[in-house]
């Protein structure tokens, strides 16, 4: 997934590598596995300013199936996307409009303190 830490609830990861829809998946799919018996209620923090990928609009109807193990999963998901990238953060603010459940939040940010600001409100 890239660098996980833990910090004042907030779970932090920082994506530094080039990243397919493939890889978005497989991870969302280890997270939910990893996670079995941990709190329902999860703040992500996810720091994709060095990360590149070839993610398209068009691949974001993939992620149908991860949302909706992600909302089964978790009584309450935030999720803070930390951007610097015009093109990504269009990208993930379409698919922040595809998340139909009061139980997944996703937000983009452009820096890490309102990212984290706004997990913890």
């Amino acid at each position: 997934m890239g660098n996980v830490t833990v910090s004042e609830g907030i779970v932090e990861v920082d994506i530094s590598r080039f990243i397919t829809i493939d890889d978005v998946i497989e991870n969302i799919d280890k997270y939910v596995e990893e996670v079995d018996g941990i709190s329902n209620i999860q703040l992500l923090a996810i720091d994709a300013t060095r990360c590149r990928s070839n993610i398209s609009l068009s691949d974001l109807g993939k992620l149908k199936h991860s949302n909706k193990m992600l909302c089964d999963r978790f009584e309450i998901l935030k999720v803070a996307i930390i951007l610097n990238d015009p093109v990504y953060t269009a990208i993930c603010m379409v698919y922040q409009n595809l998340i139909s459940s009061d139980k997944y939040n996703l937000k983009v940010f452009s820096t890490r303190s309102a990212a984290c600001r706004w997990l913890r409100y």
